[in-house]
């Protein structure tokens, strides 16, 4: 049984947070250009963007399985570092977290739910498509002229 939560004051397991993005997320290393900002965060970012966005859990009894974040954007939210643990990974985890996402934007009077993902990571597009998000446009990262991002929303 996966139980989804919003993250409290109680909450305080860090590095396993990090642990799990960094696990979900290490098999897109050699995959993407330039290199995932995950890289970049540590105990302390995290307790940082935790404060600033809400942070969803998704547990497997005691276990840590999954968690994305949610920040507040005007009319939408923005999700971000969506993450399952990669040896439950298809196992509907994931589709928890997105629709635990909807129920927040929804109680929060939000139009839309936007992310992005880098277009390399094409099962990741397939992922947001299968959960009703489509494609609305495309970014590049500073210094690269080529897309490096596309950006998915979901209407609510």
């Amino acid at each position: 049984m996966i139980d989804i939560v919003i993250a409290d004051e109680k909450f305080d397991d860090w590095q396993a947070l990090l642990s799990l993005l960094q696990d979900a997320f290490a098999y897109m290393e050699a995959r993407i250009d330039p290199p995932s900002s995950l890289r970049l965060l540590n105990t302390e970012t995290i307790i940082d963007k935790a404060r600033e966005e809400t942070l969803l859990l998704a547990w497997e009894g005691s276990r840590l399985v999954g968690c994305c974040f949610l920040k507040d954007m005007n009319e939408k939210i923005y999700l971000g570092k969506l993450a399952t643990d990669p040896q439950i990974q298809k196992s509907g985890v994931g589709g928890l977290l997105v629709e635990f996402a909807k129920t927040v934007a929804k109680s929060r009077n939000k139009k839309i739910i936007e992310l992005q993902s880098r277009v390399e990571l094409t099962e990741v597009h397939d992922f947001f498509r299968r959960h009703g998000f489509h494609q609305t446009g495309t970014t590049a990262h500073k210094g690269y002229d080529r897309p490096t991002s596309i950006t998915m929303q979901l209407e609510l």
